[in-house]
């Protein structure tokens, strides 16, 4: 049987595999220079291939969880233990390759898709598929580049476009597995989306996702580069919470970036706020009362408690800068002192450190929206996986047609949980054979 797999990332590497492994003739196209471009840079090079924790998937969570019943964790994990790459689990069930870099996953695969001869075609992209008898048709414009030039300081002068091919190719199944929108610089751009609409799929909208917040920026004067770590919840204009996080928050001119805010960029809605509670970053304890703490750490550093102490003599001359002095970045104090409408030189009085206390686990950004696609790392949204069988990861509608990874309104969190997805359904549509 011939397959012919469209995208070369993640689910399309493991599909072509399967496919390949069940005797199909595969061929893989794809539109970037170098296969596997976006997996190359994942986890900030150390590439998050998977996660042994508990799921954590968004859109259709229960696709997502059928698709990793079909497909679980442990058959993940040993097909890239198959294709060479060593894996090893780190803190809350993130797993990489031993050798620490996304690389070695991408050798490994490409690899594996070499020995079982999978033919692979770069620089082409696909721009329609039309069913025929008995299969399908794909219409591929190829493009050939220039050499790529190495310049003297070692930087590499990429070759410029030098043609372009129009070219059809026949297969009895097709895999569309080209990503969905985030993340252009990686070649998906959204485009693939119409491939599937074309032939009666219904796109479920599309927006960014584990990307930075933005915000008003007047109360992030002088916090740009700061981390620390948070307690974060997104609530609608209403008060509800519309999603909570808990981690590392980086603030910049324009937002708060980290792990823990990316993690709430997906359910961004207008008028809603972030509220950081940062008591485990200025207290060490994010079930303390942070009130009785500041009265505590009051009495200490005026003497009180000991018998000693920084402030002069007593507790109404010790001021809201020197309390807050070692405990948290100035910055960052300055900026809890502003958000509770208090100055440095204030005094440390009951009023003003029931106002500072209240900052402290209630640091309110009012959201004004997120960065776009080309700064997220995944989409949420996307076909409507209810077309899907998520046991094969078939078209309900076209028989022998089928989508994997991210082009599926399925996303997860930061850890590996995207690209778990997208191995996992693509290891299902490859070994699957068409219904009818």
């Amino acid at each position: 049987m011939d397959t012919l797999i469209i995208g070369c990332g993640a689910a399309g590497a493991a599909a072509a595999i399967a496919a390949a492994l069940r005797g199909d003739k595969v061929t893989v196209i794809d539109r970037n220079r170098k296969p596997l471009k976006k997996l190359g840079v994942t986890g900030n090079g150390r590439g998050n291939l998977m996660n042994n924790s508990d799921l954590r998937y968004y859109g259709d969570t229960a696709f997502a969880h059928r698709v990793l019943q079909a497909m679980p964790p442990k058959a993940v994990a040993a097909f890239l233990e198959d294709c060479g790459i060593t894996l090893l689990q780190e803190e809350e069930g993130r797993v990489y390759p031993a050798a620490n870099l996304a690389s070695v996953a991408v050798d490994g695969l490409l690899y594996r898709m070499q020995r079982l001869g999978i033919r692979l075609l770069p620089c082409a992209c696909a721009e329609r598929i039309r069913q025929e008898k008995g299969g399908f048709s794909v219409s591929v414009t190829v493009t050939e580049y220039a050499p790529d030039q190495v310049k003297a300081s070692g930087k590499v002068k990429k070759g410029e476009a030098l043609s372009q091919q129009n070219r059809t190719l026949h297969a009895d199944r097709v895999i569309v597995a080209a990503g969905g929108a985030a993340a252009p610089a990686h070649g998906t751009d959204g485009t693939a989306y119409g491939l599937l609409t074309s032939l009666g799929h219904t796109l479920r909208p599309v927006r960014p996702a584990l990307c930075a917040l933005l915000t008003e920026t007047k109360p992030l004067k002088g916090l740009s580069g700061k981390r620390i770590r948070a307690k974060l919840y997104l609530r609608a204009a209403d008060g509800r919470v519309l999603h909570e996080s808990n981690g590392e928050a980086l603030f910049a001119d324009d937002g708060v970036s980290g792990i823990a805010a990316m993690q709430l960029a997906r359910f961004v809605e207008p008028g809603c706020t972030l509220h950081m509670d940062l008591r485990q970053s200025v207290i060490g304890d994010d079930s303390a009362n942070a009130g009785v703490w500041l009265q505590k750490r009051l009495e200490r550093l005026s003497g009180k408690a000991d018998g000693s102490g920084d402030c002069a003599g007593s507790a109404d001359e010790c001021t809201l800068s020197q309390l807050l002095t070692g405990c948290v970045h100035p910055a960052i104090g300055i900026a809890l002192l502003r958000a509770a409408g208090l100055r440095e030189q204030d005094a440390a009085t009951p009023q003003s450190l029931q106002r500072l206390a209240h900052a402290m686990t209630n640091f309110t950004l009012p959201v004004t929206g997120t960065r776009d696609f080309d700064q997220a790392q995944v989409t949420a949204g996307g076909l409507d996986t209810a077309q899907f069988d998520p046991q094969t990861m078939e078209s309900k509608l076209i028989p022998g047609l089928y989508a994997a990874g991210e082009m599926l309104d399925v996303d997860g969190d930061c850890g590996g949980y995207n690209l778990m997805f997208a191995f996992a359904g693509g290891l299902l549509a490859g070994q699957s054979t068409p219904r009818g």
